[in-house]
Formats: C-alpha cells, sequence, structure tokens
C-alpha cells in the first residue's frame, strides 16, 4: 500500500459497517515460552481496494473523528465470539481512553462477553495510563467492577508516559505490561533496573507480569530469570489470525496427551 494514502473518517466508517475489519491475535506465552497463556485482539481494516490499511493510519483517525467507540464496540464483540470457541486462553482487549470513560462501557462489554458465551474470567481489559491518569478515584471504582465479575484488568504500555510506580498499588489491576522499549534495552544498567523493580513491586503486589516486544533468546532469558509471569513478541509469534490461533491451541493439547 501506497504511504501516501488518504485515509477519511467517512472510509473508516463505512468499512466499519460493511464489516471489512478483522481481528489479528498475537499470544501471550508462559516464560518459558512452552505455553499461551493469552491471546491481545488486534484490529486491521482488509480494505477491498487498498489492501490491508495498517492500524497506524487508521487507529488515530478513529480517535479524532469520534468513530473509537464504534470501532471499540465491533472489537469487543468480534474478540468475545472468537475467544468463546478458545477454552484454554484468555482474550485481551485493548481499551481506549474515549471509550473506558464511556458510562455505558462496563455493561457494554459484560452484556456482550455474556451474549458471547465466554466467561468473564477469561476475558482481560488492557488500559493504559490515559484511561484513569486524571480521576484516579472514578478509574478504580470503574476498574473493580471489572475484577468483581472475574475479569483481569491490565496496566498496558507501563513506562511510557507518567505512570509512577505507585499506580500500580492505588489501582486494582491484575497485570503489568512493560512497555517493548524497555524490553528492547533490557542488557543495559538503567532499563534492566527499571524492568527489576517493576517486576519485584508487582510481584509483592500480587501482580502478573507481561514483558511486550520480546524478539530474542537473550532477552527471554533476562525477562524470564527477573520474574516476569509471561512473554510476549515476534520471538514467540506475530499477530496472526484466528484460524491460526485455534490450530496452535489444538497443537499444545495433542502434545499435552
Amino acid at each position: 500500500m501506497a504511504p501516501n494514502i488518504v485515509i477519511t473518517a467517512e472510509d473508516l466508517k463505512d468499512a466499519i459497517q460493511k464489516d471489512q475489519l478483522v481481528l489479528y491475535y498475537q499470544p501471550e506465552m508462559t516464560a518459558d515460552g512452552s505455553r499461551m497463556e493469552c491471546v491481545e485482539a488486534l484490529v486491521r481494516w482488509q480494505d477491498p481496494e487498498r489492501g490491508l490499511v495498517p492500524p497506524r493510519l487508521f487507529i488515530p483517525l478513529a480517535e479524532k473523528s469520534g468513530l473509537i467507540k464504534e470501532l471499540g464496540a465491533w472489537v469487543v464483540r468480534r474478540a468475545c465470539r472468537d475467544g468463546a470457541r478458545w477454552r484454554d486462553v484468555k482474550i485481551a482487549i485493548n481499551v481506549s481512553p474515549i471509550q473506558f470513560r464511556d458510562p455505558g462501557f462496563f455493561d457494554f462489554v459484560k452484556t456482550t462477553a455474556d451474549a458471547a458465551g465466554l466467561p468473564f474470567n477469561r476475558l482481560e481489559i488492557e488500559v493504559t495510563e490515559g484511561a484513569y491518569f486524571d480521576n484516579i478515584d472514578w478509574a478504580i471504582q470503574e476498574l473493580r467492577k471489572f475484577r468483581t465479575l472475574g475479569m483481569s484488568v491490565a496496566l498496558d504500555d507501563f513506562g511510557t508516559g507518567y505512570a509512577a510506580l505507585t499506580y500500580l498499588r492505588k489501582l486494582p489491576f491484575s497485570k503489568v505490561k512493560i512497555d517493548k522499549s524497555f524490553v528492547d534495552e533490557c542488557q543495559i544498567i538503567g532499563s534492566a533496573a527499571i524492568i527489576h523493580a517493576v517486576v519485584a513491586l508487582s510481584r509483592a503486589l500480587g501482580l502478573k507480569v507481561t514483558a511486550e516486544g520480546v524478539e530474542t533468546p537473550e532477552q527471554q532469558r533476562f525477562l524470564r530469570a527477573a520474574g516476569c509471569h509471561f512473554l510476549q513478541g515476534y520471538l514467540f509469534s506475530k499477530p496472526v489470525p484466528a484460524e491460526d490461533i485455534t490450530a496452535s491451541l489444538e497443537g499444545e493439547r495433542r502434545k499435552a496427551c
């Protein structure tokens, strides 16, 4: 696809209505790489003329145009439907700050998962600090609603903004995802120290830790030794279509037999 392609809000709205979107899934593996624990839903736009439109082009447009709620709702519905077929893994859904702040978002997620037959304890909501940074007390109440149902709540991209380690204590998260930028430099003293600190505090608070963007065996060894529970990145798998996840899970089951 040409780099100077122009995408309009009308194009995106039309794509949502015509069901031209597709979900890919990227696994989160146990630290030893032996088992798939969770799959993160990542939206793609398969345009009949332009081909596969990358999210870096249409996600900012969705946020700017106000279509992010409609796009996000499509993702939740499709991810819950796909996830209901996979009994052995959690489904992680990225939630934009705009979505999270919608008063009806919690009820929508609850109703959608229930209708799809996806158990609440196999659904994970991923939020960034933008979802709560300006209103901690309100965010605590909202996040507790998800946790009360048994859903997991992950703090995504930790380390990229202003989030402090103290937020891990205040907010009812169940998982922390360490941003790829730290993983890329995990063998540099400063980044390594931050990773160790995040893992140590998270474990002390009873939180799981996922490291994102793992690409080399050396990174895997470091992160596993540091105490990360789960790893995600191209070392294990790029984002793949739903049928590839089904095949991988079937392969894991055959090995376990």
